[in-house]
């Protein structure tokens, strides 16, 4: 965790979250400032600074955010066909 991480704090619980899922190693939770009717961000719960920190050893990490954010998106009605 990151100390001055906006997201490292809502995954510690520091600060509040909606949280729409939850599990080992994702969390999903709604934006506080949506820019749409359904904004939620789905983020690791391992602190990531960057897209260029990630390896291929993140693979499989990177797999599940996604996988996660087509599903919250199907059951919001939110998913593209």
């Amino acid at each position: 965790m990151m100390s001055n991480c906006l997201f490292c704090k809502i995954v510690s619980r520091e600060i509040p979250a909606a949280i729409v899922y939850e599990d080992d190693r994702v969390l999903a939770f709604n934006d506080i400032n949506p820019q749409a009717p359904s904004h939620v961000l789905v983020i690791p719960k391992r602190h990531v600074a960057s897209l260029n920190d990630l390896s291929t050893e993140d693979d499989a990490l990177i797999g599940e955010v996604v996988r996660r954010a087509a599903a919250i998106a199907a059951t919001r009605a939110v998913a593209s066909k």
